[in-house]
């Protein structure tokens, strides 16, 4: 699976079926795709102008990937399956905005977090700015809050980075991941699981 496919199956399971609520200023949406964006898509491609009741996943994967997944695909992972889901929700621009605001000299998770953050403040921003929007609020923050238990759960299954050392008789020996110095360079592990190096010299 790649990372995109992995980001997207968050995203999936909150952008739903068929909706047409009459405060969402989106109108007619399926999957998560407007009739506005779907139906540009799809004559930009001299593809069948399907109605929206109709839609289907493989219908709107590749215009997730073309439209979505680039504002977000050179971030590491995990940072990109969070800012993918926030370019889907909110737009590549605002996604820009908010990645403003994280500290880039974090661990890929701790980023992360911080984008989560400020997606929760970017929610309040909108429902302070237009009072009518009040109404998803509840849903907007439990996507915040499986954002945030997404994120946990990506930490815990990082894998072990692959590191091979020359060990005394000139082998390769793959690192065991706990901490040690290696010509002068402490290696170890951040806490999503990524390497970390150090000069000691």
């Amino acid at each position: 699976m790649t990372n995109f496919e992995k980001a997207h199956e968050f995203t999936a399971k909150w952008e739903g079926g068929y909706a047409n609520h009459p405060s969402d200023p989106g109108g007619e949406t399926n999957l998560g795709v407007t009739r506005r964006v779907w139906e540009a898509w799809a004559r930009e491609r001299k593809l069948p102008v399907k109605p929206m009741k109709h839609l289907t996943m493989a219908d709107v994967l590749p215009l997730y990937e073309a439209r979505y997944w680039p504002a977000a695909s050179g971030l590491p992972w995990p940072l990109s399956g969070v800012a993918y889901d926030i370019a889907v929700n909110h737009g590549p621009g605002n996604l820009q905005v908010m990645l403003r605001s994280v500290p880039v000299n974090a661990t890929p998770t701790e980023r992360a977090a911080r984008l989560i953050d400020a997606r929760e403040t970017f929610f309040h921003n909108i429902v302070k700015a237009k009072p009518s929007q009040g109404v998803f609020l509840r849903g907007w923050l439990r996507r915040v809050a499986a954002q945030r238990e997404w994120l946990a759960a990506q930490s815990e299954a990082g894998p072990l980075p692959r590191v091979f050392l020359r060990d005394m008789a000139g082998q390769n020996v793959l690192w065991d991941g706990k901490p040690t110095i290696y010509n002068g360079t402490r290696l170890s592990l951040y806490p999503d699981g990524a390497l970390q190096l150090e000069r000691t010299e």
